[in-house]
């Protein structure tokens, strides 16, 4: 087994060369570390003495790397560089935020109305909201929670179910009321979207899955995401497929009718994420369990 206490030089020297070679100035070098020059000085000194060779051309105030300086702050640099983003992932600040990501749609429908009602409660804690539908987004090491959409395996994340998915068509009370018009032309258009990932259900797929094939004669107006799709709804341009239950609000005022009639469960549900590679904190465990509560 290495032993790292006799192959490497001490560690604080390591610190004060990188600091020194980022600025080429022992006086500045001083300033970032909160020391004196002369400490400085006497770290480069003693580190260039463990490794046998310099590592500055000392010309008055300003150093010139020699060639073994500008390898070693190579390696130095990203050494360090590593190990501080090691510490700050485990490091459990003073006041700790919680880095929360959650696919779009349930973030604008449900989440972050929860996310209010934390905020303003004796539970609170600081947290960032981060909002994204690529899986590789939202799986990033730093999140603490994330929510998200699809199924019940996901290598290195424990997963605990939010809702089931239940996909059915909404609009405003007119436009329900002219989805079964006789002529097709008088029925409201389709409000679709582009699916981002496989298991995204859009009208082609809704309609595939549910064989209401008379739904293929209503025109389709592509919309930029979900959410317009939910938008154009409530203002009475046409059908959307809604995720229920992400629309509870828009459908418990009667801004959107559901037709309850053409629902479909794709075998998806939402669920909320954490990574098993650290325990989770406090103040996440405190917010996951906020979130987790049955509507």
């Amino acid at each position: 087994m290495q032993n790292y206490r006799k192959s490497l030089p001490p560690l604080d020297t390591i610190v004060f060369f990188e600091a020194a070679m980022r600025h080429l100035n022992f006086t500045e070098a001083a300033d970032e570390l909160y020391v004196t020059q002369a400490a400085v000085s006497k770290r480069i000194k003693q580190l260039e003495l463990w490794l046998g060779v310099d590592l500055f051309v000392r010309s008055g105030r300003k150093l010139v790397p020699t060639e073994a300086g500008a390898y070693l702050a190579e390696k130095t640099g990203m050494t360090l560089d590593y190990l501080d983003w090691a510490f700050r992932t485990i490091k459990v600040p003073a006041q700790p935020v919680v880095q929360i990501a959650s696919v779009t749609a349930l973030a604008t429908f449900w989440l972050q109305a929860k996310l209010r009602d934390f905020a303003l409660s004796d539970e609170a804690c600081p947290f960032n909201l981060s909002t994204a539908d690529e899986l590789g987004d939202l799986l990033r090491p730093e999140n603490d929670l994330v929510i998200l959409h699809g199924e019940d395996r996901l290598p290195g994340w424990n997963l605990e179910l939010l809702f089931e998915e239940e996909i059915v068509p909404v609009g405003t009370p007119a436009v329900v009321r002219n989805a079964s018009a006789r002529e097709p032309a008088a029925r409201p258009p389709l409000l679709n979207f582009a699916r981002m990932a496989p298991n995204w259900t859009d009208w082609s797929v809704w309609i595939q899955r549910t064989g209401w094939t008379e739904f293929e004669q209503n025109g389709r107006v592509d919309c930029a995401s979900y959410n317009q799709t939910i938008g154009r709804a409530l203002r009475g341009e046409g059908l959307a497929l809604g995720a229920l239950p992400l629309l509870t609000d828009e459908i418990a005022s009667g801004a959107l009718v559901a037709m309850h009639d053409r629902k479909m469960i794709t075998g998806k549900a939402y669920y909320i994420a954490w990574p098993q590679t650290r325990p989770l904190g406090e103040e996440a465990a405190r917010l996951k369990a906020v979130l987790s509560r049955r509507m």
